[in-house]
Formats: structure tokens, C-alpha cells, sequence
């Protein structure tokens, strides 16, 4: 993986990008909290200055990642997260280096059936049944991609991690769009209740919520790693509906 590092020191920021994105989309936050923090930011497979070698699991970017960790001696972490990347996230959060999380309108938990997606679903298989051009099934991004990036996608989407929510333990700060018509709403809050160590705040704005609102996102980011970072993350105060406060 093609990854950048901006800042230095011994406390770490991963960032993780969206589906369809590359480290540049998360730039803004980098360049903001780089005068405190080392940020890390990969490009994952077939996506921004890195290529795609073959099909691809959620584990091969789990894998990857932790490669980048390795190479940079990285063992204070605080992942910061989106879409795509916060599947990611959630896999990494057993590892002893990665100390919290931040996921900002993540991926990860097995979306309600609606009419419309079983709609869709229903249109695929009778075509592939009738042996029909399968080129125009999917959303426009989706028949944008390579052979090769379209198998991986379908990989990744069928990846349900719900019931890996309640093994986390870690302080993980979820951040989500109210409009978020991508990952919505109803993802978060079935995040935070399964993460018990969790904390929730909504902001105006859809899936890019946080280059929606960047300064104020920049705010909760910096908070609460400075809690998790200078001991106050490991005081954890429980309340009613799950959730935390730092000290």
C-alpha cells in the first residue's frame, strides 16, 4: 500500500479513507492535527497511488494496514475512520497497538431490507439466471470499477460485522451525518449500542459529515484523543444507553 506520514512523534493517528477515496480526502483533518500528532494515511488497494494485484478480502486491507504499522513502528494508534475505512477500523480494534477509535459515517453493519434493495437483488439474479448483460446492474461507481475491483467490492459489501460490535472494548467516538443516506443514521446508533465503550454525536451534513463540518469535527477529534492519549481515555465513565465521557 502507497501511504503518506505528516507530523511527528510517538502518538499515532491512522487514517483510514472512504470507498472510492485515497488519503487525499482526508487531508484536510491531516493537515490540521499534523502539528501534534504522526498521521499515517494509506492509499488501500486499487485506490489512489495503489494498485489492485488480484481479488481482494476485508482481511487483505486489515493485513495491509497493519504491514504500514509494523514499517513505522507505530504503537500508540488512534484510527480515525470513514465508510469503508471504519470496516477496517473495527478489525483493527483487537490489536494491542491501536488504543481507540474514530468513525466517521462507517460501514460494517448488515443494512434493513427494503423494497428497493430486494428490488435490485431480485433484477440481478433473474438476469444472471437468463444468462442477460449484467453491465448495467449496480450503481454508476460500482460499473466504474475494474474487473478485478468489482469482485472485491462484492467481497467487501456481503462482510457483515455486527456481531463483532460487542467484543470492542476500547473508547471508539462515532461521528455521523444526519443525512447520511449512504450509511444512515439507524447504523449509528446500532453501533452505539453494541459498543459499549462508545460515544455518539450526530452532525448536519450527509456521508461527508466531516468535511461538512470540518472545524467542528476537528474539535471532537482533538478531544478525545487527547483524553485517550494522556490517560483520561482508560477512565471511562459508563451512563444510562451506553457511552462515555473523558474526565
Amino acid at each position: 500500500m502507497h501511504y503518506i506520514v505528516k507530523g511527528k512523534g510517538e502518538k499515532t493517528l491512522l487514517f483510514l479513507h472512504g470507498w472510492g477515496g485515497s488519503y487525499a480526502s482526508m487531508m484536510p483533518l491531516i493537515d490540521s492535527l499534523s502539528d501534534t500528532y504522526r498521521c499515517i494515511a494509506p492509499d488501500f488497494y486499487g485506490h489512489g497511488q495503489t494498485g489492485a494485484e488480484h481479488v481482494y478480502f476485508l482481511h487483505d486491507f486489515v493485513d495491509g494496514v497493519k504491514s504500514i504499522l509494523e514499517k513505522e513502528r507505530a504503537e500508540r494508534v488512534v484510527v480515525i475512520a470513514h465508510s469503508f475505512g471504519g470496516r477496517v477500523a473495527l478489525e483493527l480494534a483487537l490489536e494491542q497497538r491501536i488504543k481507540a477509535l474514530v468513525i466517521m459515517d462507517g460501514a460494517g453493519v448488515k443494512p434493513r431490507p427494503t423494497l428497493k434493495r430486494l428490488a435490485r437483488k431480485c433484477k440481478y439474479a433473474l438476469k444472471k439466471l437468463l444468462r442477460r448483460d449484467l453491465s448495467d446492474c449496480g450503481s454508476p461507481d460500482f460499473r466504474a470499477l475494474s474487473p478485478l475491483m468489482k469482485r472485491t467490492f462484492v467481497n467487501i459489501v456481503n462482510t457483515y460485522q455486527d456481531d463483532a460490535l460487542c467484543s470492542i472494548k476500547k473508547p471508539v467516538l462515532l461521528i455521523w451525518g444526519k443525512k447520511d443516506r449512504d450509511t444512515p443514521p439507524y447504523m449509528a446508533h446500532k453501533m452505539h449500542k453494541r459498543i459499549k465503550n462508545s460515544r455518539l454525536v450526530m452532525l448536519e451534513g450527509g456521508h461527508f459529515c466531516y468535511l461538512d463540518e470540518v472545524n467542528k469535527t476537528l474539535s471532537l477529534i482533538r478531544n478525545f484523543v487527547n483524553g485517550v492519549f494522556y490517560g483520561m481515555g482508560d477512565r471511562v465513565c459508563r451512563r444510562g444507553g451506553g457511552g462515555f465521557i473523558i474526565p
